[in-house]
Parts: structure tokens; C-alpha cells; sequence
């Protein structure tokens, strides 16, 4: 089934209450019990069937959009409504063994968490290959560490240990006292600490780049705007004019338009009147930059609904299929459409950094069929799946990437990120001392020649 970012339709409660029963989708790891007007999911592996929500049916009905049953009943699919992913689920005749296995179950016991974690991303994660880690070995390497006796802090820094070669930006683990990421250092970071290191400058790198951003933030406002910028979306979204023929758009998140958290129909809603508002004010220029060097992600709608307005015609923006059993689900075809509102027809000029991430690589993927886009800078980070998540029986909470996003032609980006047609660092130092910023500054040459 085509998914396309225009279509929204909310199930009614009467629709789900006649889905009574159990049900198991289809990647994933969810377990639905829907009974009267309740329902409650669980998160499913091998060994375990842990309830992690409860609700009403029109809670249910918020949750999940584009409800479509089977003529027979026995499967339905779902659209997630933070998401452009549709869930498939089947009817079970009832609940599986490990639903009251797991009832019967010490939820702090180390070992029973030890295999939950285990079995959570053998059976869920989906780069593996990509990543060069074999977790069947990974198993064997440190179960004979975990006991019954071993205390939680122990167990977090086993579990660590185990992710750590995933280098995955969406791969964390959490408790209440701790939190892990395995993200990878990116190149940008090691080109920093080198830098810090030479001039013995005791900062750490996360505030050196802070300060970096801020400057750049300055220059492009002053010396390249001139001080004339608008914005909108609580500051997310900024615009202004480069040149008498170039205009510039800053997308600096994916999430919170509208000013609230976890709100994707809300931010969706804002991001249609503020893309209208820029078109109107800065469309006719025959050229635009779009910058989302600093965009580290958020919602796939959002940046689907971004690509609306700057694509040409609709076109395939990728394809993704979820982990499921020994292999993958059915791969979903994602379509970006222009907004009916009106689009920009112009050439677009996209800068991208390494911290170009997640749902900010989306809008590129989106847009890598569009003939008159340019992308200039570094390539992106690499980590567009979706990411799942998880709980652990003793309460942790844990993400991971569950998913194999394609572009177009098949092209796999993962871990590699999107390449540019013009490569360029990100914050170069030579530009630093100049007070300039490089990147535009190839536009503008390009632009003027135009």
C-alpha cells in the first residue's frame, strides 16, 4: 500500500470496538488485547510479553490513523499518527504462552532482563550487517557474565558494552539514574578536539561547537541577512534574502512547530500557514537556499510536509520495511506530493552537515530526485530508521533502529549518510577566521553567474 503524507482519516471507536480480541503485528514486537472499550499493548519478543500501555479505545483511535480491515476480519492496518509507517496486525486465536510466562516472572531479575535485552535486538534490529556485529557471538561473549546476583549498575555497563560497536545515533539505553547513546563520533567532532588540543584549550567539544553554531548563527543574520529575518514556529523556522535572486530558508527541526512536544498533527498544521507565509514572500526568487546543517531530525510527516512545498511533482521519496521473524516486512513506498497550496519552482540550493540527522534526512531523501536541487556541505549522518521503542521488565527504556529506509533507486544510506554534489566542511576553520560563511558564499557565486 502507498503511503502519502496528504491522506489522514481517524478511526471511530465503534471501528476498533469491533476488532475485539487479540492481535500481533506484523515487525515491530506489539501484542493488542482489545476487550469492551479497553485495550492494552505489550512489547513481544521470544521470551517475553511485558504490558507497557493501557488505555480507552479512543485513546487508541489518537494513536493509530487510516484504519483499514480485511474483508474477512482478520488482519487490519493502522498508520501510526506520529509517523508516515503503517502497522499491520493479525488475529491470534489467543493470548501467546509468553503472556502469562511473563506474569509469573521477577521483573528485577538481571538474567530475565539480560535475555529480554538480547532478544529485543536480535529479533527487531535491522543493521546488523550494515553495522558488521554478530550479536549471536555478542551473546556468548557476556551471558556468562550476568548472574542473579548482578547489581543493576553492573548489568547497565554489560548492556553498553554490547551496543557500543552499533555506533547508531538511535540505538540508547536508559534507566532512571543513567543514560547511554551509541552514537558514533562524527568526523566534525574529531575535527574540534584536534583543534582544541593544538591551541591547549581546555573546553569540551560539545561546548566549542555550541559556541560555533551561535557564532554562525550571528554572521548569517548580520553580515549575509542583514538583520532582516523573519521567523516563525517558535524560532524553528527562519527566512530572509541573500541576494537580489536568492533567497534562504533555516529548518532547524523536524518537531515543535506548533510549540508543543509530541504534537506531529499540531506541528504538521503550523509548518502548512509558515511554508505558505515564506512562498508568498520569498518564492519568486529564482533561487533558494535551505539550510538544515543543524537539523537533527524529529517527525518524517514534518519533513515530508516541508519536501511538499519545494518539490516538483510527486515523486517516490523512499521505501522503508521493518524487521519481522528471520527477515523483513513487505517494503512501503513513501510519496511526497506537492502541497496543493502552491510549491516553489525555483533551484534549490540544500546544505547539509553531519548533524543533518534522522527526519532531516528525510527531506533530503525526498528531494533526490528533484532536477533542480543542488546539495552542497557534508554528508548527512546516516541514521534515518525509525526508532522503536522498547522497555525492559525492570523499568529501563531503550531505542534501537528497526527499520531499512531506500531511496529511490534503492540506495541504502544507513551509516553512510547522503553525499553532496559539492563537498564542503561544516563550520571550515579558514571560513571561521574570515567571518564567513563558506557554503553560502558557493552559492552566491553560483547564483550570480545565473
Amino acid at each position: 500500500m502507498q503511503a502519502d503524507i496528504q491522506q489522514d482519516s481517524i478511526p471511530s471507536v465503534r471501528e476498533f470496538h469491533a476488532l475485539e480480541g487479540v492481535w500481533r503485528s506484523r515487525g515491530y514486537g506489539k501484542l493488542l488485547l482489545i476487550k469492551g472499550d479497553g485495550y492494552i499493548l505489550h512489547e513481544e519478543t521470544g521470551v517475553s510479553c511485558l504490558p507497557v500501555e493501557r488505555g480507552k479505545l479512543r485513546d487508541l483511535a489518537e494513536r493509530y490513523h487510516d484504519l483499514s480491515i480485511s474483508p474477512g476480519g482478520q488482519a487490519f492496518s493502522v498508520r501510526r499518527a506520529t509517523g508516515v509507517t503503517r502497522v499491520s496486525f493479525y488475529r491470534l486465536r489467543h493470548l501467546p504462552d509468553a503472556f502469562s510466562e511473563t506474569e509469573l516472572r521477577d521483573p528485577n531479575d538481571p538474567e530475565y532482563n539480560f535475555e529480554v535485552f538480547w532478544h529485543t535486538f536480535a529479533e527487531h534490529y535491522a543493521l546488523f550487517d550494515t553495522k558488521k556485529v554478530n550479536w549471536e557471538r555478542t551473546y556468548w561473549q557476556y551471558r556468562p557474565l550476568v548472574s542473579g546476583e548482578t547489581e543493576p549498575e553492573e548489568l547497565f555497563s554489560i548492556m553498553t558494552a554490547m551496543l557500543r560497536p552499533l555506533r547508531d545515533g538511535h540505538v540508547r539505553l536508559d534507566a532512571h539514574w543513567s543514560h547511554y547513546s551509541a552514537e558514533a563520533q562524527l568526523a566534525l567532532y574529531t575535527r574540534l578536539e584536534k583543534e582544541l588540543e593544538k591551541a591547549g584549550d581546555d573546553r569540551d567539544v560539545p561546548g566549542y561547537l555550541a559556541e560555533l553554531r551561535e557564532w554562525l548563527h550571528d554572521v548569517l543574520h548580520e553580515d549575509y541577512l542583514g538583520g532582516r529575518v523573519r521567523h516563525d514556529a517558535h524560532h524553528l523556522v527562519e527566512w530572509g534574502q541573500l541576494s537580489d535572486n536568492t533567497g534562504f530558508l533555516n529548518l532547524r527541526a523536524m518537531a515543535g512547530q506548533s510549540g508543543h512536544i509530541g504534537c506531529p498533527a499540531e506541528d504538521l498544521e503550523v509548518t502548512d500557514s509558515l511554508m505558505q507565509k515564506v512562498l508568498g514572500e520569498i518564492g519568486d526568487l529564482p533561487n533558494l537556499v535551505v539550510d538544515i546543517r543543524g537539523n537533527g531530525g524529529g517527525y518524517d510527516g514534518v519533513a515530508l510536509r516541508f519536501a511538499a512545498y519545494l518539490t516538483d511533482r510527486k515523486r517516490m521519496a523512499f521505501s522503508k520495511a521493518a524487521r519481522h521473524c528471520n527477515g523483513f516486512t513487505g517494503r512501503q513506498p513513501i510519496y511526497v506530493t506537492p502541497a496543493s497550496a502552491g510549491t516553489y519552482s525555483g533551484n534549490i540550493y540544500l546544505l547539509t552537515s553531519e548533524l543533518t540527522a534522522s527526519a532531516a534526512e528525510i527531506l533530503v531523501l525526498a528531494l533526490l530526485q528533484h532536477p533542480r536541487v543542488t546539495r552542497i556541505g557534508e554528508p548527512t549522518q546516516g541514521i534515518l530508521s525509525d526508532t522503536l521503542e522498547r522497555h525492559l521488565p525492570n523499568g529501563w527504556h531503550l531505542t534501537l533502529s528497526n527499520e531499512i529506509y531506500r531511496a529511490f533507486d534503492e540506495t541504502l544510506y544507513e551509516d553512510v549518510g547522503i553525499p553532496p554534489h559539492i563537498p564542503m566542511d561544516f563550520l571550515d576553520r579558514r571560513g571561521r577566521d574570515l567571518d564567513r560563511d563558506p557554503m553560502l558564499d558557493r552559492v552566491l557565486e553560483i547564483t550570480s553567474k545565473g
